[in-house]
């Protein structure tokens, strides 16, 4: 009996030893802080500018109303959408894994969507064309990073990319001179951009003191400071006050 009950463990210690070693990842996101909060403007609010888009037929009939600029996207009460919110010190010498799972900008009606975003260094970013037997020719030309600019014409299509170094990027579309976006490439997954009102909530934050910053390309950036305990919900509101 000695030698049967000897030899489950061993079979029960080499089971363990195979199954994967979780990641640390995994389990410092299961631990970390949350911050939520609202970014506003305070002032005059800027209006929306009304885009020409008579020069191709096929994006002029997808927006038979008027198609409207989206650089400054404030609400009447001042929430500001397409801020990217990240941390921008206090991680120290972490290092971050970059996400499996790819970010998306797509074309559709004209547009990029989102107008803005945050990406990781490694992470694969995702073009795909939404407009059905439309052209665009995606382009971008960073300063770090090595420049790109490809041609997208049916629905569906599919580009993947992938940054190699920490960088804010413009995306223009070369047959659409209105349509442009923002990419943040950071070094680390811990972003998240400001919706329609405002809001945001970026989560995973390890247990630690940070510099938060609040990026518009219209408005000066705005930081704060906090500390941030295990699994400790936080609000942080930012508020720009004037533009760059």
């Amino acid at each position: 009996m000695k030698i049967l009950g000897c030899l489950v463990f061993a079979a029960a210690l080499t089971a363990l030893a195979r199954l994967p070693a979780a990641e640390p990842q995994t389990q410092a996101a299961d631990e970390g802080g949350t911050l939520t909060g609202r970014v506003r403007l305070k002032g005059e609010i800027p209006k929306r500018r009304k885009i020409q888009t008579n020069a191709d037929p096929k994006c002029a009939a997808m927006h038979p109303g008027d198609l409207m600029s989206d650089d400054y996207v404030v609400d009447p009460a001042g929430n500001v959408q397409y801020a990217i919110i990240y941390v921008k010190e206090g991680l120290g010498d972490q290092k971050f894994t970059p996400p499996k799972t790819p970010v998306y900008m797509e074309q559709k009606g004209c547009r990029f969507e989102p107008h803005a975003l945050g990406v990781m260094v490694g992470q694969e970013l995702t073009f795909r064309n939404m407009d059905p037997d439309l052209m665009h020719i995606v382009h971008v030309t960073p300063k770090s990073n090595k420049e790109f600019g490809f041609s997208q014409v049916r629905k569906g299509e599919e580009r993947p990319k992938i940054f190699t170094a920490k960088e804010t990027i413009r995306l223009f579309c070369d047959v659409h001179p209105w349509m442009e976006a923002w990419i943040m490439v950071l070094d680390h997954p811990l972003h998240t951009t400001s919706g329609a009102d405002g809001k945001f909530k970026l989560k995973g934050l390890p247990p630690g003191k940070y510099t938060i910053e609040a990026w518009h390309e219209k408005f000066k950036p705005v930081t704060q400071e906090i500390e941030v305990k295990a699994k400790e919900s936080k609000t942080l509101d930012f508020t720009f006050t004037e533009k760059q």
